[in-house]
This record gives structure tokens, sequence and C-alpha cells, in this order.
């Protein structure tokens, strides 16, 4: 592992964990296990490891998803629901995004870009699987557009990670994905 990954592997932990602003450059140094200085070698500034952070973590993203492509709808949304699951571990971490998010009006406009694209990412994601799902009538949405439900389904995610967070409570992703089956209409295949 190069140090420019153990940097970003250093920072996306304490984003998660203490949030981009519970952290300094000294930490993620001592962190690494490298001098202060060191870091601006890799990265010219606080903002660059958050946009890198963010930027890798899409790409994640995009792998998990295509490790499920062209399987049906409900195993989709399954994989998305334990990506978040990977996420939360024991209850001790938030997404990066939900992270930032948390910040938004502290973060400089490179960083607020780049949590935009990777919140579409998500939204476009979702949106995509539940169409899907409704045209194949493996979901039952009622009235409501796709995109409304993507919505839902992320900012339900996002706040498990938040009241998993608060509470300790490891099976607060799995309370919202039983509500989102629920309200869908379908029953995952093991």
């Amino acid at each position: 592992m190069t140090t420019k990954e153990k940097i970003l592997d250093a920072a996306q932990d304490l984003i998660q964990t203490r949030s981009f602003h519970g952290f300094s450059f000294q930490d993620l140094a001592d962190r690494v296990g490298i001098r202060k200085p060191s870091l601006y070698h890799h990265f010219d500034s606080k903002d660059a490891i958050a946009v890198a952070v963010l930027e890798r973590a899409a790409d994640w993203v995009r792998t998990q998803s295509a490790k499920v492509e062209g399987k049906d709808p409900a195993a989709r949304l399954e994989r998305y629901f334990d990506m978040f699951r990977h996420i939360h571990g024991k209850a001790e971490r938030m997404c990066p995004g939900g992270s930032f998010a948390s910040v938004f009006d502290g973060i400089s406009s490179s960083v607020q870009s780049t949590l935009h694209r990777f919140t579409k990412l998500h939204l476009d994601l979702l949106e995509s699987i539940v169409r899907e799902g409704a045209e194949r009538g493996q979901f039952h949405i009622k009235d409501q557009r796709p995109r409304d439900v993507a919505m839902q389904v992320f900012a339900g995610v996002q706040g498990a990670l938040l009241i998993g967070r608060l509470t300790g409570d490891t099976h607060a992703i799995d309370a919202v994905s039983d509500e989102f089956r629920s309200y869908l209409g379908y029953v995952p295949t093991k």
C-alpha cells in the first residue's frame, strides 16, 4: 500500500468517525506515521484530501453496484443495503457523504461540488433500481416517481447510520431495509 493510499484510508476513517472538522493534518500524519509536512507531498490541502476521499468512495459504490449488474432490482437494492451495513460496521461509522453533508456550509465549494456528484451517483443508482423494479412489477411504488422513492431510500439509510451511531444499534440499517421491503412489497431471496 502506498503512502497516498494510507493517507486516504486514515482520512476516510477519521471523516467517518470524527467528521471532517474533527481532525487536523497533524492527527492524520500521526495516524499514518509520517511527519505533517509529508502530507503536503501528496495533498496540498485538507480539501484536496476530502475530494479524494469522496471520489474514492464513489468508485467503491460503482464497484459494489457492478457486482450485481444484470441481477433483478431486488437483488441490486439488497446489495445497496449491504453496502451501508458494511459502512456502518459496529455502529461506529457514518457514510463519508453523510459526514460531509452534516457540515455542508463549513466545507469549500470544491468539496461541496464533489459531494453533490456523490449524492447524484446514489440517487441515480437508486432511481434506476426503483424504476426497473416498478416496470417489472417487482416493486410497488403507488403513484410516486422513482426519483422520489430513491430519495426516500437514500435518506433512510443515511438516517439509519446516524441513529445507529447515536444509539450504538447495529440493526438500524436492518430496520430501515425491512421498512423499504415492506413498502415496495418484495421479499428478498437468499
